[in-house]
């Protein structure tokens, strides 16, 4: 595989018309708290008309919203609101020579108003844990919450597949479009559903929409929250055990420490052939950390929703591993700073390794 990768490397600098681009838009709106991370450090000030780049992942807080207007070099026009509540990654891959678009929504709910520029295959992709949202220029949104996800169409068409973000695949066998007046809602087991979408105000049906479902979901978990932390309580464990440890070789690797001390001084490496000497290395460690990366994050932002649902009287009941949830949540937030450095980390390595080698992921054999 590694051999490919290289092979891949060559080919790239020979084919491709151009990298992604670095920037791939700029906040036009911004109110309550928004924290942006990138190069594995949370920036320290986030203002109005700040450059958005590549694999920027944004945080919203309860009372926090910020829209970024897309850049003409992302491919892109329109917009992206990341509402209160929310966690979203912004990504753009070079695949089969030609840049893709992607939003990542780890958690809470993005709009979006979009639409491609001349010359581009396709417009945007919004990936979700249980979805992912084939988008040819609309405005839409979509909302995330255990484990499932609803989409709504208020201009176009958005086709909506289910997916699985542990085996990174979409279903071919099922799937629906969300048009005006029809939305749809992905389920975490697979299933996908339509229903109508009232007419009327469009914001204000889907925030009414949206609390509908919501509420819905939170009455499942508080009536049984062992039953769900259950659910997530044992990969966390395990896999979230495994993360720290790929993440001590990524901390110890000279190369990527090399590589983010250029970024923090405003460079981007040498040339390809410094590429081909030093990227294997950092490929190596990215490659090995992912698989238990993409689980235990599925299992933290999973209890990051549920932990907060769970009633006093139901603090002292035992989990499966044979802690009361309590211990178990106090352990739990303990250990969410140190997966978030891991997140940030592994997201700074790929994106230095992406610079280097012409936008495209060290996992595009996967």
């Amino acid at each position: 595989m590694r051999k490919r990768a290289i092979a891949g490397i060559v080919l790239c600098v020979t084919l491709c018309s151009g990298a992604v681009a670095q920037v791939l838009g700029k906040i036009d709106y911004l109110e309550g708290r928004v924290d942006v991370t990138r190069n594995g450090e949370r920036l320290k000030k986030v203002d109005i008309g700040m450059p958005i780049e590549n694999l920027d992942l944004i945080q919203t807080s309860a009372d926090g919203v910020v829209s970024i207007a897309f850049e003409k070099a992302s491919g892109l026009t329109g917009s992206l609101q990341v509402v209160h509540g929310s966690t979203a990654l912004i990504r753009q891959d070079l695949l089969s020579g030609s840049p893709t678009n992607e939003v990542k929504l780890m958690a809470g709910s993005v709009n979006l108003k979009v639409k491609r520029l001349a010359g581009m295959k396709k417009a945007i992709n919004v990936r979700t844990p249980s979805s992912v949202l084939g988008v040819r220029g609309t405005e839409f949104v979509v909302a995330s919450f255990n484990g499932s996800s609803i989409v709504a169409c208020k201009e176009g068409e958005v086709f909506c597949a289910s997916y699985s973000e542990i085996t990174q695949t979409r279903s071919t066998d099922s799937g629906a479009s969300a048009v005006p007046g029809t939305m749809v809602e992905l389920l975490e087991s697979g299933s996908v559903n339509t229903g109508a979408f009232p007419k009327g105000n469009f914001e204000d049906n889907w925030k009414a929409m949206q609390n509908k479902w919501k509420n819905y979901n939170v009455e499942l978990i508080t009536a049984d929250p062992v039953n769900f932390m259950n659910q997530f309580v044992g990969n966390w464990t395990e896999y979230s055990s495994k993360v720290e440890s790929g993440t001590a070789a990524l901390r110890s690797n000279v190369v990527l420490k090399k590589w983010l001390d250029e970024a923090r001084a405003g460079k981007t490496g040498g040339g390809m052939g410094e590429f081909v000497r030093e990227g294997p290395s950092v490929m190596k460690d990215l490659v090995a950390i992912r698989p238990n990366m993409v689980i235990a994050m599925i299992s933290w932002y999973r209890l990051q929703e549920l932990i907060p649902l769970v009633p006093q009287g139901a603090m002292g009941k035992k989990l499966a591993n044979g802690q009361t949830v309590r211990a178990f949540i106090a352990q739990f937030n303990k250990s969410s700073a140190s997966m978030a450095s891991s997140v940030a980390l592994f997201t700074a390595a790929e994106k230095q390794y992406m610079l280097r080698n012409d936008g495209v992921s060290p996992f595009i054999d996967f």
